[in-house]
């Protein structure tokens, strides 16, 4: 199971070892900055599963995670 590094302009703020605590990260963090910030533009989520300590991981989408999760990706 990946876990996950959520970037904030380039910088790690959180790592979430779930996509259940990373949407929780990202609601509170998308209601901190409702007015400098709503749509979360300046957040990289990077996936870091088994091997990333070779490969550093991917960076996927914000939107995977702050969709409803009956919306799917």
């Amino acid at each position: 199971m990946p876990s996950y590094d959520l970037l904030v302009d380039g910088e790690r703020k959180l790592h979430a070892r779930s996509e259940t605590e990373l949407r929780e990260s990202l609601h509170h963090y998308r209601e901190e900055h409702a007015e400098d910030d709503p749509d979360a533009t300046h957040v990289q989520v990077l996936e870091r599963g088994r091997l990333s300590f070779l490969f550093g991981g991917r960076v996927v989408p914000t939107e995977w995670f702050t969709r409803e999760p009956d919306q799917g990706p």
